[in-house]
């Protein structure tokens, strides 16, 4: 037995969504354990869901689930994918949300569930069709599902992979004390000291930092493994007026 599934989804605690979802999940699997990943992915995003799942995912145990509802074409045609991949489950829309985690590694197999194999309404799919999946699987409950060939990428997923003096990027994340996230590999960033950077057309200098504990701009190795530009107790995405997409460059003073 799955004994964990993970929730990744853009709905809020307004509403009774969530709520919803984990009901019908408990009511197929009732010893399974939740795991409240994030339920507040902005709404329609699912660049940040991705990015969520992604780095989520590599610290879920073996044989979890992890399902991301992150839909903003629910009820049309696109697909509903199940895959395993590195010993989990992945479930959700194929609309680029499960793209970064499945084209990390090599999925056993990548398969289409039918809405019509289930009582689904047009509007709610994460409720009576995703959740229902994860459920099953969890419970070791076979699921009827068609092999997938190819799923929907993600535009523009990618790492810078070396800069020694001078490294072009962009911003892929804003966490939530706004240190924007970039898309250069911590492990490949070798630029130390002083340096400049120019985010948005403007110019600034800055410092790089074991950690955010120093005064200023400051570049950062961060958790996820990426570099970060952060300022101490502040929120660099409102100071610098930076966010996801936003190109940055950084060269040695």
């Amino acid at each position: 037995m799955n004994k964990v599934i993970a929730l990744i989804t853009d709905f809020g605690y307004k509403d009774y969504y969530v709520g919803a979802v984990k009901a019908v999940i408990k009511s197929i699997a009732p010893d399974v354990e939740l795991i409240d990943i994030s339920h507040e992915i902005p709404h329609f995003s699912i660049w940040e869901g991705a990015f969520t799942a992604y780095y989520a995912f590599k610290f879920l145990p073996k044989n979890s689930v992890l399902l991301g509802i992150v839909d903003p074409g629910v009820g049309t045609s696109r697909k509903i994918i199940m895959a395993k991949t590195q010993g989990k489950w992945v479930i959700g829309p194929d609309n680029g949300l499960l793209y970064p985690i499945l084209s990390s590694g090599t999925p056993d197999e990548v398969s289409a569930i039918d809405p019509k194999d289930f009582h689904s309404s047009n509007t709610f799919q994460g409720r009576d069709v995703m959740a229902k999946v994860a459920a099953k699987i969890a419970i070791g409950e076979k699921v009827e599902a068609s092999k997938v060939k190819r799923i929907k990428s993600l535009k523009g997923w990618s790492f810078v992979l070396k800069c020694t003096k001078v490294c072009r990027g962009k911003i892929i994340y804003v966490d939530g004390f706004g240190n924007l996230i970039s898309n250069i590999k911590s492990e490949a960033f070798r630029m130390r000291g002083k340096l400049k950077v120019t985010l948005n057309n403007a110019t600034f200098e800055c410092e790089y930092s074991k950690n955010y504990s120093k005064e200023g701009v400051l570049i950062v190795p961060g958790g996820y493994g990426l570099i970060e530009i952060a300022i101490s107790k502040s929120s660099a995405a409102s100071k610098l007026a930076a966010k996801i997409g936003s190109a940055i460059y950084i060269e040695k003073i």
